[in-house]
């Protein structure tokens, strides 16, 4: 691929940050809250028996008092907490869409190429249709954990072959064989979900990508989870997400056409003679 590991690695801490900004303000100002009532709190014991605030006279001396040190010292953390928040730690966030455009900039043809396989790939599986059936009909392959296997390793075929750089694995598991704790986090979500087939999690430092995808079937049918894995340098994002909502939707769509095929009557020979 064209970038580095280390820009790569830049561009996605970012992606992933700018993903959690609101997460990221709220834990830095529960972090300036602590410090603040903290320091306060310290300061307010430190100063109360002092003897230069025992008997106040004036009114500058009645305000500059123990408690009123303390809180103005609290008041100031949180104003300074606030702005560091809300502008020094979130301003990066700002530059995050110029530096992320120009970082794509440089992977504009190798993206494009990509996406122009992918297209491909669903509109051959797509004109393929008769000879799949057929095929899979052939071979008894009735079932759905079939149907989705099959267009599954398909498509892995396909990505190995055609982009160049790209390791791609796929497994075709039911919702009980998943053991890894992070494929099932990325399941749940998808179940949860009413609007999406499919999700997907790009490491930042290191590892595998991972893209789960569900198949739900009727409810005679168990659900088949689709659990892809690519390497680094192949992060996955929405194009990626469009082609495994394809090859979800045309499972179903399939696996429908081969059982009503099943369901057929065979010809017999009198109805042949005739």
């Amino acid at each position: 691929m064209a970038k580095s590991r280390f820009f790569q690695m830049i561009l996605r801490l970012l992606s992933w940050s700018e993903n959690r900004k609101k997460e990221i303000h709220f834990l830095s100002m529960v972090v300036f809250i602590t410090i603040a009532l903290s320091i306060g709190i310290r300061i307010f014991f430190i100063y109360r028996r002092d003897p230069m605030f025992a008997n106040p006279e004036t009114i500058v001396e009645h305000l500059a008092s123990p408690l009123f040190i303390s809180m103005f010292t609290i008041t100031v953390i949180l104003l300074f907490g606030v702005f560091f928040s809300s502008v020094v730690l979130m301003s990066p966030f700002k530059r995050l869409a110029f530096f992320n455009v120009e970082m794509e900039f440089q992977d504009k043809a190798e993206k494009e190429l990509i996406v122009a396989n992918q297209f491909t790939f669903i509109s051959t599986m797509l004109n393929n249709n008769s000879s799949t059936i057929k095929e899979m009909l052939n071979d008894n392959l009735t079932e759905l954990t079939d149907v989705v296997e099959k267009l599954s390793l398909s498509y892995k075929r396909f990505v190995n072959e055609y982009n160049k750089g790209v390791s791609l694995e796929v497994d075709v598991l039911k919702e009980n064989e998943i053991e890894s704790a992070q494929e099932k986090k990325l399941l749940e979500d998808v179940k949860r979900s009413e609007h999406m087939s499919n999700t997907y999690l790009n490491r930042i430092l290191n590892g595998n990508n991972v893209m789960v995808g569900v198949v739900k079937g009727s409810e005679e049918v168990d659900n088949v989870v689709i659990i892809a894995r690519s390497n680094y340098d192949y992060p996955f994002d929405h194009y990626d997400m469009e082609s495994m909502a394809s090859i979800i939707e045309y499972s179903l769509i399939l696996y429908e056409m081969i059982n009503m095929i099943t369901l057929l009557p065979e010809p017999n020979e009198e109805n042949l003679e005739s």
